[in-house]
């Protein structure tokens, strides 16, 4: 699909008022960018565990929207609609003076451009690979190994796992990703239940099918994710009576609780969120195991390691197992006492 991006150069105190503007042209939705860093409260109620670094705020802003790509007649008498409005709005709204460029872009772009950064690679003795790739020799494969990827050779892979993303996290190349893979290869026995609390791709579910779960059950508050997640499931061939999937958030849906209890506690339970966020669940975290099952975690920074450990603490059916680093990131495991 062909689409049209429009970008208006303005300033950060007048984007607001611009953005409301564009409604009389019809457009409801736009994209603010600007180098105004988030304050630490923002980050919080966003729960983001790191700053993007930023070059100095200036004050310029870009409002960016998109038009699906219409007739040559219908786009130059948009442009027209829209440069009238932008002319007029210094005199009537007091704003700073505007302009704004425009250039053609495919929607296939956005989908599928980064595709071809995402190749096969190891971790330890599981392969993932995605959809769209062919299964490479051994000797081709990039190995994870957290600090620094490299090539040697390696035996053949015992577990193999496709994935497509799509819009959902988790390729395996990311160290929180790859740290609970890790943990479930350690802590996974035969005949497990588990539960995959933020499942994203679902690639950590299948990895525990794979390693030898009987079952995973998993749950993420994004439709989208669910989506993307069983049809990984599908590629990788999971059968239908091993995989349950919930949308929802566990944190306030008591009703979720209960439908992911309804056929008992579990082995394993991982949770690759955010660190805020874990720490939010710990306290409940262990109504969802069995006594002495095993509770990873990721998706934590290591400067928010002790945040994770006080919630362990202050959580008196839980006990602390370990904690694993890679690069800035830690795994911290539990277990059910």
């Amino acid at each position: 699909m062909k689409y049209t991006q429009f970008t208006i150069k303005t300033t950060t105190k007048d984007a607001d008022l611009v953005s409301v503007l564009l409604m009389d042209v019809g457009i409801c939705d736009v994209q603010i960018e600007n180098n105004v860093q988030l304050t630490d409260e923002e980050l919080n109620q966003m729960y983001a565990d790191f700053k993007k670094e930023l070059p100095e705020d200036d004050g310029s802003c870009d409002v960016i929207f998109y038009r699906e790509e219409e007739t040559p007649e219908e786009g130059r008498l948009f442009r027209q609609k829209l440069t009238d409005l932008l002319k007029e709005a210094p005199d009537i709204y007091g704003i700073d003076p505007v302009t704004f460029e425009c250039k053609d872009t495919d929607s296939a772009d956005w989908e599928n451009n980064w595709k071809e950064y995402f190749k096969p690679f190891r971790v330890d003795q599981i392969l993932i690979a995605p959809t769209w790739e062919a299964i490479p020799d051994s000797t081709d494969v990039l190995e994870n190994k957290g600090s620094v990827d490299q090539t040697e050779e390696l035996s053949d892979p015992e577990i193999i796992i496709r994935i497509d993303p799509g819009m959902a996290f988790g390729t395996g190349t990311h160290e929180t990703t790859r740290l609970c893979l890790r943990g479930l290869a350690q802590y996974i026995q035969k005949g497990d239940r588990v539960l995959d609390l933020g499942c994203g791709s679902g690639i950590l579910g299948i990895g525990s099918i794979k390693l030898g779960a009987a079952s995973v059950t998993s749950v993420d508050i994004d439709e989208q994710a669910v989506k993307v997640a069983i049809e990984n499931y599908e590629v990788n061939q999971v059968p239908a009576e091993q995989s349950t999937f919930y949308i929802g958030d566990v944190v306030s849906d008591e009703d979720l609780k209960t439908q992911i209890l309804q056929d008992g506690t579990y082995d394993v339970v991982a949770v690759n969120i955010l660190a805020e966020v874990i720490a939010q669940m710990l306290p409940t975290l262990d109504q969802y195991l069995k006594t002495g099952g095993i509770l990873i975690m990721s998706g934590i920074l290591q400067e928010k390691e002790e945040l994770i450990r006080s919630g362990i603490k202050a959580n008196l059916s839980l006990e602390l197992i370990d904690v694993v680093p890679d690069g800035d990131w830690v795994r911290v495991t539990a277990r059910k006492k």
